[in-house]
């Protein structure tokens, strides 16, 4: 059966872009629909490559004075600029940021000091960049914006609660950020802004399911919904969905499978969201909602290749809605690899 795919395009062969990377990677587009890779490399130190004009992939490069211990975070800023979130070896966060649009990226700067955790980040309706992560009490924290000055971040804040993983923001359909975070007892928790923009005002956490094992990825649907996935307790791909009115939330469905660490997801170009998940036997596969908004999914189809040690990287879309995913390859080398949509 050919593998299931948005109408117009398909998942083409794999790609070793080389390099040597050590922990999950992270991606973001450029302003000008060109993607770009980060990953913690030799040395502790971040390094990228990107997307070529002509779809090739340039050099590796590395990013002068980033020391990084363990997952980056990628998001590209309302003013064109791509930024990338890590954590260091010495446990502080970290920020570099594009010189210019689509530009290299100019020195570290570090924004906290003592985190528990590698860092997450989502916009604001406005822009304000919001960084979430674990703080050395194992309690949820982050740090945002002040104002509208991209490069100004303040002191952080704690939102409570006791967090077992790295936390998974995103923006709704609603304007507001909605963070999935892993508790105790395998337990899914949301917490959710109380208006769009309101940086500091957060509703109670709300528990959403158990049986969690996983870090969870929350993404949104074409209704701008969000879309929570998780490994579950008994091996198989689970989500929770947000309810029309991005308030409730539905019940946890299975999406079968069995899978090893947490799925990835990204909402196709037909409206439709792909799930793609590392198998047991260290393959890449995917499954698809049946129809744009619908709570069923197709059965998992494999799309073959080898994966490492390291997890699937959260899969994103260029402009033209193709979708690229990225992970480490089998062996000693420790390659990135990267499995992309094309044109039929």
């Amino acid at each position: 059966m050919p593998v299931s795919t948005a109408p117009g395009t398909k998942w083409g062969n794999w790609t070793n872009l080389e390099g040597g990377i050590f922990a999950e990677p992270s991606a973001a587009l450029n302003s000008d629909n060109r993607v770009q890779a980060f990953v913690q490399g030799g040395a502790n130190a971040l390094w990228t490559i990107w997307e070529t004009r002509d779809r090739g992939w340039s050099p590796w490069k590395k990013i002068e004075g980033s020391r990084i211990e363990g997952v980056p975070h990628a998001l590209r800023g309302r003013d064109g600029k791509i930024r990338v979130f890590y954590r260091t070896p010495d446990n502080h966060l970290e920020v570099v940021t594009q010189t210019a649009v689509n530009a290299h990226f100019g020195a570290p700067q570090r924004i906290v000091t003592n985190i528990g955790g590698d860092p997450a980040a989502a916009l604001n309706g406005d822009g304000r960049i919001q960084v979430f992560f674990r703080g050395t009490d194992g309690a949820l924290w982050y740090t945002r914006n002040q104002g509208l000055a991209y490069e100004a971040y303040t002191a952080p804040t704690s939102l409570g609660g006791g967090i077992y993983a790295t936390p998974s923001p995103v923006l709704d359909g609603s304007g507001r950020i909605v963070v999935a975070v892993k508790g105790g007892n395998d337990t899914l928790y949301t917490i959710q802004q109380k208006a769009s923009n309101a940086a500091d005002a957060w509703d109670a956490f709300q528990q959403q399911t158990t049986g969690v094992t996983t870090r969870p990825s929350a993404v949104l649907d074409a209704a701008s919904r969000v879309q929570i996935f998780y490994r579950g307790s008994d091996g198989s791909a689970w989500r929770v969905g947000q309810s029309d009115d991005y308030d409730a939330w539905q019940a946890s469905a299975s999406l079968k499978g069995q899978i090893i660490e947490r799925p990835t997801a990204c909402l196709g170009q037909d409206g439709r969201v792909n799930v793609l998940v590392k198998g047991t036997d260290k393959k890449l596969w995917v499954t698809v909602q049946a129809a744009e908004n619908a709570a069923v999914y197709e059965a998992f189809q494999t799309l073959e290749g080898v994966i490492g040690d390291i997890h699937v990287s959260p899969v994103i879309m260029n402009r033209v809605g193709l979708l690229y995913v990225f992970t480490q390859g089998s062996g000693t080398a420790r390659n990135l690899w990267l499995q992309r949509q094309n044109w039929a």
